[in-house]
C-alpha cells in the first residue's frame, strides 16, 4: 500500500500554497507601501520646518544689514560735526543721545588722522572696563579696521574680540571705522563699537527669537553671542547664513528644536 498522499491532495495544497502566498505577498507589498508613505510624509514634515528655518534665517540677515545701512547714515550725520573747528564738547553730547538711541552701540570715538583719541562717548547702558591703551596700539582691531577704511576709502568692519565688563561678565565687540571724508581729510576717523548680543537683540525681529535660538558664530561652530529659547525636543534643525561686511564676514545661525514626525497622523495621511 503507497505510503504517499494522493495525486489529487498535493494538487489541492499547492493551490491553497499558492493563493496564500499571493495574499502574503499582496499584504506585505501593502505594508511595504505604507511604510515608505509614512516615511515620506515624515520627511516632508522635516523639510517644511527646514525651508521655514531658512527663510527665518535669510530673513534675520536681511534685518541685520537694513539696521546696519540705517546706523551708518545716523554715523555719518555725527561725523560730519567733526569737521571744522573742533567741538569736542558737542559731538560727545549727540554722540551720547546717538547711544541711548540704538543700544546695539556701545561706544563712539573720534578719532584723529593719526589715530589719536579726540573725543569718546560710553553707553549709558552698559558698564564695559575700556582699557583706552590697549586700542591705540597698532595692531587693535580698532587700527586694524582704520587701515581697511583708509585702504578701502569707506566703512569697514574688524573682526569681532572679547571685552570684559565691569560686573565681571564680558561680551563679544566688533569695530566700525569710518575714514575721514574727502571733503575734509582733517576731520579724522569714526570709530563705532558694536556689541554682537545688541546686535541679536536689537535688529532682529522678536518674533523670530520666540520661536528659536539666533547667534553669531565662528566658522567651525563656536558661539559667540546667543538670543532666544528654544525648547529642547526630540530634533534640532539649523540654519546658517553669511553677512559679508566690508573687511569681515559674520555668520549667523537659528537653531530650532521640533518634535520627531507623529506617527498617527502620518499614517492616517498614508492610509
Amino acid at each position: 500500500m503507497s505510503t504517499h498522499p494522493p495525486h489529487w491532495l498535493l494538487k489541492r495544497l499547492r493551490s491553497v500554497w499558492r493563493r496564500w502566498s499571493l495574499w502574503g505577498l499582496l499584504v506585505a507589498l501593502v505594508a511595504a507601501m505604507l511604510v515608505t508613505l509614512v516615511w515620506l510624509a515624515g520627511r516632508y514634515e522635516a523639510s517644511v520646518v527646514q525651508g521655514k528655518l531658512e527663510r527665518d534665517a535669510a530673513d534675520a540677515v536681511a534685518d541685520i544689514r537694513m539696521a546696519l545701512a540705517r546706523n551708518l547714515l545716523n554715523l555719518q550725520a555725527l561725523q560730519s560735526l567733526q569737521m571744522g573747528p573742533p567741538d569736542a564738547q558737542r559731538w560727545e553730547s549727540q554722540a551720547v543721545a546717538l547711544l541711548r538711541e540704538h543700544r546695539e552701540l556701545v561706544r563712539l570715538e573720534w578719532r584723529t588722522p593719526a589715530l589719536r583719541l579726540q573725543a569718546h562717548a560710553n553707553s549709558p547702558v552698559q558698564a564695559i572696563a575700556w582699557a583706552d591703551g590697549a586700542r591705540v596700539e597698532p595692531h587693535s582691531e580698532t587700527a586694524l579696521a582704520c587701515t581697511n577704511a583708509r585702504r578701502l576709502s569707506g566703512p569697514a568692519y574688524s573682526s569681532s574680540y572679547f571685552q570684559p565688563h565691569g560686573d565681571g561678565m564680558g561680551s563679544e565687540l566688533i569695530e566700525l571705522c569710518l575714514p575721514p571724508s574727502t571733503a575734509d581729510k582733517n576731520a579724522g576717523y569714526l570709530v563705532a563699537t558694536y556689541s554682537l548680543q545688541g546686535m541679536l537683540s536689537q535688529m532682529i525681529d522678536q518674533r523670530l527669537t520666540r520661536r528659536q535660538e539666533v547667534s553669531f558664530t565662528e566658522a567651525d561652530g563656536t558661539r559667540l553671542a546667543l538670543v532666544g529659547t528654544a525648547r529642547r525636543s526630540a530634533q534640532m534643525f539649523s540654519a546658517r547664513e553669511l553677512i559679508d561686511l566690508p573687511g569681515h564676514t559674520m555668520v549667523l545661525r537659528l537653531d530650532h528644536w521640533h518634535t520627531a514626525p507623529s506617527l498617527f497622523p502620518n499614517v492616517l495621511t498614508a492610509l
